[in-house]
């Protein structure tokens, strides 16, 4: 058995740790339109009717997931959210379905 030190030449990029999945589901907002967030290349997928009917590059824009998220709610609002801004966003809205 050869033993290699680990440094990025000896490591590939599949054994590289990433515990994020590749597609995230933002929330579904109030137009019935499912918002997906892409972590391996920093895309949101906006699904329609089962079809998507956009895709927005958020590197392109030089935008965050987090920016996404805020415009969203302010233009559209969501119904159901699964991926939040902040823990804070997160908490609140748990408190305020508490509520309901």
């Amino acid at each position: 058995m050869s033993i290699q030190p680990r440094t990025p030449e000896t490591v590939s990029a599949r054994s590289r740790t990433d515990h994020r999945p590749h597609y995230i589901l933002i929330g579904i907002d109030t137009e019935d339109a499912h918002h997906v967030y892409r972590t391996t290349d920093e895309t949101v997928h906006v699904i329609s009717d089962s079809e998507r009917t956009h895709r927005y590059d958020l590197n392109t824009v030089d935008r965050r997931i987090n920016d996404w998220i805020e415009y969203v709610k302010v233009k559209r609002g969501f119904e159901s959210q699964h991926l939040y801004s902040s823990l804070t966003n997160s908490l609140f809205d748990a408190f305020e379905g508490d509520d309901q």
